[in-house]
């Protein structure tokens, strides 16, 4: 197994220097993880399409406006309606196969570290988010509903996220079509990681609380925990333990079924009823499960991470009008994809301790000094044409 060598990475004295853009386009020229196939006759080449796209992301710009304005600098650049062009050349369907076959061999290329949590087993977290949507043009990936507050439409996209790595990052993501139940994604999406990794548990939401999905974590010996809805008879239940939670302590765990509906088909869990504060939080695990309710509960908070997740790749989303499902995908796993580098390179600098005489403080840093890096390297790299790329 080929490994990628990790460059040295001081960010506060490299931040002048292109080495990291320059072992992300040759990681990119590796293992393509998104094949998009570039015309013949075109004069442009996957760098500078990638260039046009990293910083309309750092700059959190529309496609077509930063090509305009670096265009007018005379650099060569595709023009955006191009651009958008080409991402639309694969389907939806296409660019899911593709980066999932890419995140197989990004994981392949990760350092020690990450390899050696991945012996250890994923702890993984599922989620939906989305992606607002303005326009009044119809699609089967436009779902409908009150999801955001400035708008009723919105592209809804299903993404899994490893937990328990250095620094969590991300293993896949799809689109949702409107006609295709939560249970079929999930499945499509875990069951390369469920055959080629080993797994050590699924944390999802209620959103993802159904007789299917959890039949299927069941026959597969997937240990998982999912929030209970409050209308599938879980509500009669915290009334009828609320003193028993007040006497026993904050966490009581029951036996319980999930019944299919209209069917006399039930399959047997547990139920781990905690007390947060006012309310109580309903968790639906294995009935072979030996953990603690408080345990399990601890367990389960490591599923908030996948929100925060969230908010750092609205950091690098770009602006843009498409309509086009293909291009709102790939515009998502850029943003995600650039997630995944700012992990990857804070992960061995987290890892140094404080009293070692490596450590600084500012090796610490954020994902808006991530972005500055990129963004500064992108046009040391842009300006300088064919220049050297060094190593510090």
């Amino acid at each position: 197994m080929t490994k990628l060598k990790l460059p040295r990475f001081p960010p506060r004295k490299a931040r002048n220097t292109p080495t990291l853009i320059k072992f992300v386009v040759n990681w990119l020229d590796k293992f393509q993880v998104l094949s998009l196939p570039i015309p013949t006759n075109s004069p442009f080449t996957l760098k500078t399409r990638l260039k046009l796209l990293l910083l309309s992301a750092i700059d959190r710009t529309s496609i077509s406006r930063k090509a305009r304005d670096l265009r007018e600098q005379q650099l060569d650049i595709p023009s955006g309606e191009a651009t958008l062009a080409w991402l639309k050349t694969d389907s939806v369907e296409q660019i899911t196969v593709s980066q999932q076959f890419g995140f197989q061999h990004f994981l392949e290329s990760l350092p020690e570290n990450f390899q050696r949590a991945r012996k250890q087993g994923m702890l993984l977290a599922i989620d939906f988010h989305t992606d607002p949507n303005y326009a009044k043009r119809l699609s089967p990936y436009i779902c409908k509903g009150k999801r955001k507050a400035s708008t009723n439409q919105f592209y809804q996209y299903l993404t899994v996220i490893w937990l328990n790595a250095p620094e969590p990052i991300t293993l896949g993501v799809q689109l949702v079509p409107t006609d295709h139940s939560n249970f079929e994604q999930v499945r499509s999406l875990l069951l390369p990681l469920i055959i080629r990794e080993r797994i050590l548990g699924v944390l999802a939401d209620g959103g993802f609380y159904s007789f299917k999905l959890i039949n299927w974590f069941s026959q597969k010996q997937i240990f998982f925990i999912i929030r209970g809805r409050v209308n599938s008879g879980v509500k009669k239940l915290i009334k009828r333990y609320q003193e028993e939670l007040s006497q026993k302590g904050d966490c009581v765990v029951i036996d319980y079924g999930i019944n299919k509906s209209h069917t006399r088909k039930r399959i047997p869990t547990k139920l781990v009823l905690h007390q947060e504060n006012d309310r109580v939080v309903a968790l639906v695990v294995p009935p072979t499960c030996k953990l603690s309710g408080k345990a399990l509960s601890q367990l389960y908070r490591k599923r908030f991470t996948i929100e925060t997740y969230y908010r750092q790749i609205h950091r690098f989303q770009i602006f843009s009008c498409s309509q086009h499902p293909a291009v709102r995908f790939c515009i998502v796993l850029l943003a995600i994809w650039l997630c995944n580098f700012w992990a990857y390179f804070k992960s061995p600098l987290i890892s140094l301790k404080a009293n070692s005489r490596r450590y600084r403080a500012d090796f610490i840093y954020t994902a808006n000094d991530f972005c500055e890096f990129v963004r500064t390297s992108w046009e040391r790299a842009i300006f300088s044409g064919l220049e050297v790329f060094t190593r510090r």
